[in-house]
């Protein structure tokens, strides 16, 4: 051009017009005194990269260092600006060649001066290196021949990798959105130029005027044209209007936002001075990139977004002195490429040096040239472990950067990488004959299952029938669609047909009691009714509860049923119905059958349920005079795990209020879960003020103090799922709640269940009122856990097991099949409580032709045995009588004595023992006793625990002697239990109290079954007292007794113990100890 010639022709002219106040002149650091000093030109930019001067001497001092730069070669770097509106960059690259005695250049800085200036320096035949240059028309060096460039971002370079990443997914056909503009041409004609080298054909190219709106976009009918030739969408704006967020705009109105397009941006120089999203102290350029590129693909530098580059980089800053406060962060691949442009020539010029040991081919640009072509050193940032931290150069000397492709998810709000591209050096290869930088690019997955569609996978460049259609016949379609549709319906009508009839049935509601078909039975009928086959006895442990609220449906059907006060008529919704309906087809050993409702006929609606003679589990759990062993712990779980499991397979899906009132025992000690299914209709119609349930809590076998604790077994996502409903004033709607967290809240309260049958007590701390822990649940409070008590002892893994079911969270908790075969393990459940007693029926039904062979010679056998026990149950002369059918009357003797004994502390050792334990000790010790009573004319009356009694003198009377044989019993005891050991406790001995009385006594036989000889009077009594206020190992013994043996029996000693006071009408009595028996007595006396 003719400007061109002026600057290489005229120098002067040029060195003296640029001496404005626009040009700024600054020199890098001195040479040390060294001679071989290349000076290096660099033309910056006025304001941009504050502090550069400072990287440029970092770079020197580095290249210092490391010996590349020293006493034979070292440069000197003076610094002008340009980038003005009159190429004053231009200028300045005359100047300092022809006036400064320039032999390199770094820069400029900007696109527009670098042309001219890379011509010059071809003209000169001087190295230039380009730093911040993205223009596609500098690779081309047959023009520029000694121009080197490591911009990290260059059109070329990301039309390269645009190309590698579109072929990677197999596309081939790509529409191209740009502008009008030079700018704009030069880009797509670096894009098409790569496409058309990787096969891939642009099918559109669309080009925006930069004046357009969103809705000239619109209405222009390009969209259209987009949306009927393209899936794949590379966009490129270079004009300084924002374009691409016009054109966002626009594509979201004409509907092309979905997931059947993808857009993709290469970055190139986003924002301002090519500032990039992910430094500086503001994020506003991230969030824009949020908003304006959700679900599309940008390509970008492999640091494109994220901070990895910063730490490094000013780090390496810190040692010339310089702080982010110094620099403009934002513009950091400007210092970056800076500082790698003197590195590389620095590289370059030690190697020539040492290659022709000419100092003067330093400056030598088609040799310098060729010496960068494909090398490759460590960048200012390549101690942060990135791909860009590399400065590889292709045998262009171009730098090739490592891209990667990002998408932009908004449902994530995340930038996430998905490929990189990575490029590499085709050995054997010439790119000045080729023209191309013999490198390849590999594209690899990062990320898989990113996009925004129902598969995760990327559209196809065009849909499977074509743009218009014409790649599918849809005759098949045609036909297959109407076969589908006439399917569909016949499915539909047989659908509905079906459904009209269960609507019909559902309808008849058979599950309805009408009035006129059931009686209701009063107090007394039921006590009558209940009187009847031997259930008296089942009667007198219910409480007034269980007699009220039931009723005879048809002939024979007896049942129970809770009463509601009804205000209104009540609506049936088709859940309900179906509902309802579903629990009268329950059927199940293991629960109770629903038999109906009765409703909108009286002020009252009437829930019916089969009436279970045994009463409710909590009852029986809560009666102390019921022993529940291991059997019926088993028993019962496993009857509760069966029903529940029935339950939840079943159509109803769960229980509901599943509690230990609801389970109910039968006649045959089954258990059987009652008030299934039906807790949300009650819900709901009491909050819809159908249904009033005070007459329940007044009157309901379900209102007593313990059923207010049914909160307690609420699990606690119910209980909140309560509350929340009950602060916004809606519904609970239990049925659109999951079965699956439905079934969870009965293993909840299950395990609830579970304990309060092993350990009768609810699993919270017993201290605690269990009345008012409902209170503080009911109204909303937050209450302690459930949780095993430290003094409950049982098996560990079923500890573990009510630990998982009362888990706060729902899936946690073991389902119904878990926890029966669980507790069948660890509860050894075999069979029902009745099991047992069917198989020995069977065993005695097989046997019976035996036993009765048998049974005649054990007959005699049998009566021998028979005379001997009646003869140790009654007295020998009564059995007598009683055998030969003669009454024994009641009689009064005159003088009989009575002697009673006790274990002193048996309830501790009985605590201490098993019960085996301690009835083998009772039979070892009253065997010894008994041998002692067979030996004197004394018998034994009854033994009561650990009490015995013995008289003498009745029912055959011996005298005066009965009193010596009760003293020699009572001595030959404590000398017989001297040498007894308890057998499960060898270091320990049974100590006893005994006292007797004489006097006179009555005695008869009591009864006609099981007859008994009872003594009675006050001589039983003061014998009695004598024991109870005795001490251990003594025999406590009246003045009565005392005086009848000193005067018959004188060789028998006592000891005066003093006045007590006895019971009855005695009053203060003195009382003695028998002490012994003098052997010797008779002898000395005579």
């Amino acid at each position: 051009t003719p400007l061109l010639l002026c600057l290489l022709l005229l120098p002067s002219v040029f060195s003296q017009g640029t001496e404005g106040s626009t040009r700024t002149i600054s020199t890098v650091s001195g040479s040390q005194g060294w001679t071989n000093v290349i000076k290096i030109g660099h033309i910056g930019a006025i304001a941009a990269l504050p502090s550069y001067e400072k990287v440029l001497d970092l770079a020197r001092t580095e290249l210092i260092n490391e010996g590349i730069l020293g006493s034979d070669f070292d440069v000197e770097i003076i610094n002008k600006n340009g980038c003005g509106e009159s190429f004053e960059g231009v200028a300045a690259a005359a100047d300092m060649y022809h006036v400064d005695g320039i032999k390199a250049f770094l820069g400029p800085y900007c696109n527009s001066e670098i042309i001219p200036v890379a011509t010059m320096a071809t003209f000169w035949n001087v190295p230039i290196i380009a730093y911040m240059q993205t223009a596609n028309a500098l690779s081309d060096k047959s023009v520029y021949k000694t121009l080197v460039r490591v911009s990290i971002r260059s059109v070329n370079s990301i039309a390269s990798v645009t190309a590698a990443f579109i072929k990677h997914y197999n596309w081939n056909r790509v529409a191209f959105i740009s502008n009008t503009g030079a700018s704009a041409y030069e880009r797509i004609i670096a894009f098409e130029t790569a496409f058309r080298a990787n096969g891939i054909n642009v099918s559109k190219k669309i080009l925006f005027e930069e004046s357009m709106t969103v809705n000239d976009m619109v209405n222009s009918g390009q969209m259209e044209e987009i949306r009927s030739t393209s899936r794949i969408i590379i966009v490129m704006f270079s004009s300084v209007r924002d374009m691409t967020s016009l054109f966002r705009e626009a594509t979201r109105k004409a509907g092309l936002s979905t997931t059947d397009f993808v857009f993709i941006f290469p970055w190139i120089q986003e924002g301002e001075n090519g500032a990039s999203p992910f430094v500086g102290s503001s994020t506003e350029l991230l969030d824009r990139t949020m908003n304006l590129y959700g679900n599309c693909i940008l390509i970008d530098d492999v640091n494109g977004f994220d901070d990895r580059l910063i730490t490094p980089f000013l780090e390496r800053l810190k040692t010339a002195g310089i702080t982010a406060k110094d620099i403009d962060l934002t513009n950091i691949y400007g210092y970056i490429n800076l500082w790698d442009s003197m590195k590389i020539f620095g590289i370059a010029g030690r190697r020539v040096l040492n290659a022709t040991g000419d100092f003067n081919k330093i400056t030598d640009g088609r040799m310098m040239w060729n010496t960068m072509r494909k090398m490759t050193f460590p960048g200012m940032v390549s101690n942060a472990g990135v791909g860009s931290g590399t400065v590889l150069l292709d045998d262009r000397a171009e730098r090739l950067a490592f891209y990667s492709a990002y998408y932009v998810s908004k449902e994530r709000n995340r930038i996430m990488p998905i490929a990189n591209m990575t490029p590499s050096i085709i050995d054997n290869c010439d790119g000045s004959k080729n023209g191309d930088g013999c490198y390849r690019i590999t594209v690899t997955d990062v990320t898989s299952g990113f996009w925004n569609s129902a598969d995760g996978k990327m559209p196809l460049q065009e849909p499977i029938c074509g743009f218009r259609k014409e790649k599918c016949d849809n005759t098949v379609i045609i036909v297959t669609a109407s076969t589908i549709l006439l399917v569909a319906i016949a499915i539909a009508s047989a659908f509905f047909a079906r459904r009209h009839l269960a609507d019909r049935a559902l309808n008849k509601m058979p599950w309805r009691i009408f009035r006129d078909d059931m009686q209701v039975v009063d107090e007394d009928q039921v006590k009558s009714m209940l009187s009847l086959g031997s259930q008296r006895t089942k009667l007198s442990n219910m409480g007034s509860a269980m007699i009220k609220n039931h009723a005879i449906i048809g002939t024979n059907t007896h049942a129970t049923f809770h009463q509601y006060e009804q205000r209104r008529p009540i609506k049936f919704s088709r859940l309900d119905l179906q509902l309802l309906t579903k629990m009268k087809q329950a059927v199940h050993d293991n629960l109770n059958p629903f038999l109906g409702m009765a409703f909108n006929e009286r002020s009252e609606m009437l829930l019916l349920w089969k009436f279970c003679s045994r009463g409710t589990l909590q009852d029986l759990i809560y009666n102390d005079q019921f022993a529940l062993d291991t059997k019926f712990h088993g028993a019962f779980v496993r009857d509760i795990t069966l029903g529940l499991e029935y339950l939840h397979s079943s159509p109803i899906g769960y229980h509901g209020s599943l509690t230990t009132w609801s389970a109910l025992i039968d006649r045959n000690w089954l258990v059987k879960l009652t008030d299934y299914g039906i807790a949300d209709p009650l819900q709901r119609w009491q909050k819809s003020g159908t249904i009033n349930s005070e007459t329940l809590k007044s009157e309901d076998e379900k209102s007593g103090s313990d059923q207010k604790q049914g909160i307690l077994y609420v699990a606690p996502e119910m209980h909140s799922n309560n509350n929340n409903n009950a602060s916004r004033r809606m519904d609970q709607k239990w049925l659109e709640q999951s079965q699956d967290l439905r079934r969870a809240g009965d293993i909840y309260a299950f395990g609830i269940v579970i304990y309060e049958i092993l350990f009768r007590k609810m699993p919270f701390n017993e201290k605690l009122d269990m009345d008012e822990l409902a209170s503080k649940a009911i109204a909303g409070e937050r209450i302690a856990r459930p949780a095993i008590q430290k003094d409950r002892v049982t098996h560990p893994d079923l500890i573990a097991l009510l630990q998982d079911c009362w888990h706060d969270a729902p899936e946690v908790r073991p389902s119904i099949r878990r926890v029966r075969l669980s507790t069948e393990s660890y509860l050894k459940t075999s069979g029902s409580l009745v099991d047992s007693m069917m198989r020995m029926m069977e065993e005695y039904s097989n046997n019976l032709e035996k036993i009765v062979k048998e049974r005649t010679g054990m007959l005699e056998d049998a009566n021998v045995r028979a005379d001997r026990l009646l003869s140790q149950l009654l007295p020998k002369y009564v059995a007598n009588e009683l055998k030969n059918g003669r009454p024994v009357p009641p009689k009064q003797f005159v003088s009989a004595t009575i002697l009673f004994s006790g274990v002193v502390d048996f309830t501790k050792l009985y605590v201490s023992s098993t019960p085996l334990e301690v009835v083998t000790l009772l039979n070892s010790a009253y065997t010894g006793i008994d041998e002692i009573i067979n030996r004197h004319e004394a018998y034994k009356v009854e033994t009561i625990g650990d009490a015995y009694m013995i008289v003498s003198g009745i029912p055959e009377e011996n005298g005066k002697r009965h009193v010596a044989h009760i003293a020699d019993i009572s001595l030959e005891i404590f000398e017989f239990l001297k040498h007894f050991e308890i057998p499960h406790r060898k270091d320990e001995r049974i100590r006893c109290r005994l006292g007797f009385h004489s006097g006179t006594v009555a005695a008869g036989v009591i009864g006609v079954n099981a007859p008994r000889y009872c003594l009675f009077g006050d001589t039983v009594n003061v014998a009695s007292q004598m024991e109870n206020l005795g001490e251990p190992d003594r025999t406590q013994i009246s003045e009565a007794a005392r005086n009848l043996l000193s005067n018959e029996y004188p060789e028998f000693t006592f000891e005066k113990r003093g006045e007590i006071e006895i019971k009855g009408s005695e009053g203060k009595v003195v009382t003695y100890w028998l002490t012994g028996k003098d052997k010797n007595y008779f002898s000395r006396a005579h």
